[in-house]
């Protein structure tokens, strides 16, 4: 037996959501899946893959010439044929998403904070710059000054390079002291980084997945195409969530937090769907050479590791 009974609401769910977000997912297809087969696809097949799901040919055209407008996605034209693929900054632009996307998980926190305070921001930066704060990690808690806890300098100096900004910020280390206690840096916290709306947002995504999960795990099968869907759905899900969240420390967050329930119910589920869908992508879907190669070795270390597709 098949999965279909479980991948339906998770469709529905999609499909029902307005406005329904065509532009969202085909970000998700193009960094979860396109960027590790190869890097290009040709037009037809995005409209092939998502049809299913609710995208109809129209809304993808309009979909991916926005992209394109937007800098996300460049195209390459042979004949008639249309092929897609990221830009250099749509793709470092979702490579940060990546690393907290494919996370394993861990708590490696030591109390320490940065803080960041632009102090010369053109005004054509400034929506492009904050957005790529928040994949960071960093939230305003107080008026022009962001803060995330720990978090490597290597990330910083990369976004600071990008937009030309090493002489406009002002980047601090910074630790907590006894005169804070920890129920009030829980309280900050909570306010600045949304966890109520947050962990309302990861039980919903938990009830849509978890029987899919169960089914699998009784042995039903997905074929190609269903695991492909799932996953691209699952993706789509999960990072829609993160783009809102921070990967806070445990000392930061509430027990029992549903954050951690959704990313090892995501990591268990990408792993089963990781060969089916595969399948499906390699066989399926083409580019300007035909059809898409062999996925790129490290898409095997996503989620703390993924059985190598044979």
């Amino acid at each position: 037996m098949s999965i279909a009974r479980q991948l339906q609401p998770i469709i529905n769910a999609f499909r029902d959501r307005q406005p329904m977000r065509a532009k969202s997912l085909i970000i998700t297809l193009f960094g979860d899946v396109i960027s590790q087969h190869g890097g290009e696809i040709w037009l037809g097949s995005i409209a092939e893959s998502v049809e299913a799901l609710g995208v109809n040919d129209r809304l993808v055209r309009t979909s991916v010439f926005r992209l394109v407008k937007e800098g996300w996605l460049e195209v390459e034209r042979e004949g008639r044929k249309s092929f897609y693929g990221f830009t250099r900054s749509g793709g470092k632009e979702y490579q940060r998403a990546a690393q907290r996307i494919y996370s394993a998980g861990g708590d490696s926190w030591r109390g320490g904070w940065q803080l960041l305070i632009p102090t010369h921001l053109p005004e054509h930066l400034r929506d492009d710059f904050r957005r790529s704060l928040t994949w960071l990690g960093f939230r305003p808690i107080s008026n022009g000054t962001f803060a995330r806890p720990g978090g490597d300098e290597e990330s910083i100096r990369d976004l600071l390079d990008e937009f030309d900004l090493n002489s406009g910020v002002v980047v601090m280390a910074a630790k907590t002291t006894a005169l804070t206690t920890a129920k009030e840096w829980r309280a900050i916290v909570s306010e600045h980084w949304q966890l109520n709306h947050l962990e309302e947002d990861y039980r919903q995504l938990i009830g849509l997945f978890r029987p899919l999960k169960k089914a699998l795990d009784k042995g039903k099968l997905a074929t190609p195409v269903e695991a492909f869907q799932a996953r691209l759905l699952l993706i789509h899900e999960y990072r829609r969530i993160l783009l809102r969240d921070t990967p806070l420390p445990n000392d930061l967050l509430p027990n029992r937090w549903q954050g951690t329930v959704a990313r090892q119910l995501a990591q268990a589920l990408y792993r089963d769907l990781a060969a089916p869908s595969t399948h499906y992508i390699q066989t399926d879907l083409v580019n300007r050479q035909g059809r898409l190669p062999e996925s790129e070795h490290y898409f095997y270390e996503r989620f703390g590791g993924i059985a190598k597709v044979s």
